[in-house]
């Protein structure tokens, strides 16, 4: 009996162990996200304190979206804007305005029942999304379902020579119910920029709030990545 005690003990204990490795050292945001859906995000937290979205040409067939802006996923609020502007299409995004935790404040693109931004690309026939990822080796991950769009920006990058490889796992963007994905088509383009990359979009690599709102503190490489975006949505 005592050996069966014993050995269940061990189990639990080595199964602990491989929860908090998994908690801890997972890119999965599913399980760290503090609110399960912006519904209930928005219910906790106040709008104009810890959180504001700003939109423009909500009816455009072609909605660009940052929606881990702000102080969330530092830099993406930007990125989308410019390719926005360029290209003229539809932007949405959500800015975390806290001076700190804004990680708080994100959620899984698969959980993103936002209103605003579901009405936006409900009505669009293309959508691109905008993200920060820690994951390294590349300069963008790629994912999302509409594979011809995907092609077309990969190829601009590329040829602009930014490292880009297809995004897989909990970044791939594959699933339907992707924010990413729910436009009439039901496939959209998910562009996960990592940080490194991110840091290069800035002068001097500062990212802070004040850096990152001033135009004349963005790099010539911050213009070459949306220009290559741009130029994959014009083909």
């Amino acid at each position: 009996m005592k050996k069966v005690i014993i050995s269940i003990v061990l189990l639990v204990v080595v199964m602990g162990a491989n929860v908090m490795y998994l908690t801890f050292f997972s890119e999965s945001s599913k399980a760290l996200d503090r609110y399960p859906s912006m519904t209930s995000l928005m219910k906790s937290t106040k709008e104009g304190v810890d959180w504001k979205i700003f939109t423009k040409d909500e009816k455009n067939p072609t909605i660009i979206v940052a929606p881990h802006g702000g102080g969330i996923e530092p830099g993406t609020t930007e990125i989308a804007g410019s390719i926005a502007k360029k290209s003229n299409s539809g932007y949405y995004t959500f800015e975390g305005l806290r001076e700190d935790n804004n990680s708080e404040l994100h959620v899984t693109s698969s959980n993103y029942d936002e209103p605003k931004v579901q009405k936006m690309i409900g009505q669009s026939k293309r959508t691109v999304t905008i993200h920060r990822t820690s994951r390294k080796g590349a300069d963008v991950y790629i994912g999302g379902r509409d594979s011809d769009l995907k092609h077309k920006i990969k190829k601009n990058l590329t040829k602009r020579g930014f490292k880009v490889e297809n995004a897989t796992g909990d970044i791939s963007g594959k699933s339907v119910e992707n924010i990413t994905n729910k436009n009439k088509r039901q496939a959209g383009v998910q562009l996960e920029i990592s940080s490194k990359t991110i840091s290069r979009f800035f002068k001097n690599g500062d990212y802070s709030r004040i850096s990152r709102v001033r135009a004349n503190n963005w790099s010539s490489t911050m213009d070459h990545f949306t220009d290559g975006v741009v130029a994959g949505l014009k083909e």
